[in-house]
Parts: structure tokens; sequence; C-alpha cells
């Protein structure tokens, strides 16, 4: 009887998986049913990099470790994260870091130094009008711009997505590389990008020529897309230009980082704590559906690093949740740990990287076209995802 039951069980267990895995290519890729995969010639490598209620603390001590690993196994130490990614895409202070490393490749470590002094000024987001990476609007321009400068989204080296919420229209907008080298109307200044993504405003963010514009939310209004990974993914999926051998999850390789599971229950309660659990929930909600979708390959494909417990407290408690163990999402069952800690996982994430690279030295067929940043064209990209544009007859620059 007991037999009988779990033989049950387990076939429910793989049906509801198949089912599953029908929605989620169906309806999270929109790619129609593989019928016949052909060899492709690399992986593309996507870095997903969430908001994160720690400030994108664990994030950037993840960096860390992972650039230090690969300029070890290459032996080069000037190498950076971006010489190893296809694609970055960031929310909140992932957009800021995924900026800093692909249009200014900068090191991991001053990144993360960048967000480490401006920490507790993210923790105090929400209150008033002020809120996001650097808090009030007077420290935005100090402290974006000093980074970023007169950067503009066409000048990423790479693919570069960043999602923040319009309230105009009540809808994610995501600022896109390859929509930027199309058009002016969808090229903006980075550091005002990063500003919008983390939620510093209200403030209205307007295109190079003015044709579009957006009205950032302000405090955890990026909460609403906490989790870039599926905007990646889908990106990538349907941007035949750029990844023209891109067919389904078995030709990616996504580092998703995620962010400390403490820091989203402080002891005061407020609406920004509301906030920061409702982007929590969503980035969870998002791993469950990008680890169903990857199915048995995410065990390689698909690297999801997130603490599992950890306090608020700087970079000193980022970096020692990588020496914990890892969590993975389990369908129906929520999440379970792994014998491996979230440091060694990086480091099997960096021989996986550094394998694609060498694969690709010896491959006479490019897996990935970057769009030039050359003369723009009067249209935007057909491969965008969750674009929504907001206009407004004004003319007037934030």
């Amino acid at each position: 009887m007991a037999a009988t039951m779990l033989d049950q069980s387990l076939g429910s267990d793989r049906l509801s998986q198949e089912i599953f895995s029908i929605l989620e290519s169906k309806f999270l890729f929109g790619a129609p049913p593989e019928l016949a995969h052909f060899s492709s010639p690399g992986r593309v490598r996507v870095l997903s990099i969430d908001g994160g209620a720690d400030g994108g603390a664990l994030a950037a001590a993840a960096l860390v470790r992972l650039e230090t690993r690969l300029q070890e196994l290459s032996g080069d130490p000037d190498a950076r994260v971006s010489d190893f990614f296809d694609l970055a895409a960031g929310s909140g202070a992932g957009g800021f870091l995924a900026a800093a490393l692909f249009a200014r490749r900068m090191p991991a470590a001053a990144a993360r130094d960048v967000v480490a002094k401006h920490r507790k000024l993210l923790l105090s987001g929400g209150r008033g009008g002020g809120g996001g990476l650097f808090g009030r609007r007077r420290n935005e321009a100090a402290a974006f711009r000093k980074v970023l400068g007169d950067l503009t989204v066409r000048d990423a080296a790479k693919p570069l997505l960043i999602p923040c919420y319009d309230m105009a229209t009540a809808a994610p907008f995501v600022f896109s590389r390859a929509d930027a080298v199309e058009a002016d109307a969808f090229d903006f200044p980075l550091w005002q990008v990063c500003a919008a993504a983390c939620g510093v405003g209200p403030a209205e963010v307007a295109s190079l020529d003015g044709r579009t514009r957006l009205r950032a939310g302000a405090g955890g209004a990026a909460a609403a897309v906490a989790n870039p990974t599926a905007v990646a993914v889908t990106h990538v999926l349907h941007n035949k230009r750029e990844f023209p051998f891109a067919a389904g999850a078995a030709d990616l390789v996504v580092l998703s980082l995620g962010g400390s599971a403490a820091a989203v229950s402080p002891p005061r309660r407020s609406s920004s704590t509301l906030l920061r659990i409702a982007g929590a929930c969503q980035a969870d909600m998002v791993d469950q559906a990008v680890s169903m979708a990857f199915g048995e390959s995410r065990a390689s494909n698909y690297i999801r690093i997130q603490g599992n417990g950890i306090a608020p407290g700087g970079s000193d408690t980022a970096e020692a949740a990588l020496t914990e163990r890892g969590v993975e999402s389990v369908m129906f069952r929520g999440k379970k740990l792994m014998p491996q800690t979230n440091g060694e996982r990086l480091d099997g994430v960096a021989e996986q990287l550094l394998r694609e690279h060498h694969r690709r030295l010896e491959s006479k067929t490019p897996v990935v076209l970057v769009k030039p940043s050359a003369t723009p064209r009067t249209s935007s990209s057909s491969a965008s995802t969750l674009i929504t544009v907001s206009t407004n007859s004004s003319d007037d620059s934030p």
C-alpha cells in the first residue's frame, strides 16, 4: 500500500513537472517547443543581479569572489567579470553593479566598496520622499554621476538590461542596450537609469532626444522587478540578432545573484519593510519559475546564489554568507539546503565560464553578435522585453 502511494506520488510529481515545463516554455520564455535541437557552438553566459533587501551587499561580495577566482584560473590579474559574460541584467542596486562592471569595466572590489559606502542610505530608503541606493536626490547626482559620468546605456560594452517601474504607466520599463543602439529615443544617461532602477525620486527620466520619458517610482517601487533573471533569459531567447544560436535553456548558463534572507525582516515595522518583503517574494517567485523552466539542466545551467539567513551589517557579513550552504528552489517544496557552500558554487561557475571562454577561442563560429554602438537607426529593437514607453510633451530634462 505504501509503495503504491509512493509510486503515485512520484508519478504525479513527474507529470506536474512536465506540465509546468510546457507552460514555462510557452509563457515565460515565449518560445515554441523545440522539434529538433541542433548542436550549439557554445552557451550564452548570463549574469543577473537582484536589487536585494541588503542593498546589493551579498551580490557585490559574490562578484568579488568570482572575479578573484577567474583571475586565478586564467592567470590574468587584469581579468574582469564582464570579460566572461555575454549579458548582464540588474535591478535596484544590482542595476548599478551591472552598469559599473559592463559600462565602466570597474573591478568588482571597487564596485563593492561604492555599494558598501552608501549602504546605510539604501537601508533607510522609503522614508519620506527619498529612497534608493543613495537615498535622497541631492546625494544621487554626487554618487551615481561620480561613478558613471556621462556614459549612456549605448556605451555598455555588452548587452545590458536594467528594469525599473514607471509610475506614469504603472508598468515595468526595461532600459536595454539593444534598443539604445537602435535609436536615441531609447538611450538614457546611465546615472539616471541607475537612479530610476533604485527608486530614487520620483523623478522624470528622459532619453537623449527627449522623446521617451518615464517617472521612476520612489522608495520600494522597484520591488515589482526585484529579480531580473526572467527578463534576461526572455531577452536572450527572443533576440536572434545578437544571440542567434540560443534556442532554449540548454544553450544558456545563468548566474543569478540574490540577497540576504534576513535583511527583509528588520526589527522596526514600516512601509519600507513591507516593500522589501514584497521584493523578496517576487524574487523567489521568479527563481522558482526559472528553476522549473531549466528542469534537469538547472544543476549546471542555472546557478542561484542567495543568503539563507544572514543578518544585515556590511560587507563582512555578506562575505561570511559565502561560507554558508547554498539553497536551491525545489518545485512544490520551497527551498532545500545544498551540500556546497555559496563560495564553492561560485568557484564552480568560474570554472564553467573559463571552459566556455577557451572553447570560443578555438571555435570559428561566434556565439554572440553584439550590436555595434555606431550610428543609430530610427526604430527600436524588436528583441526588447517588457518595455513600456511613457511619452510626455514637456521638453524639460530631469
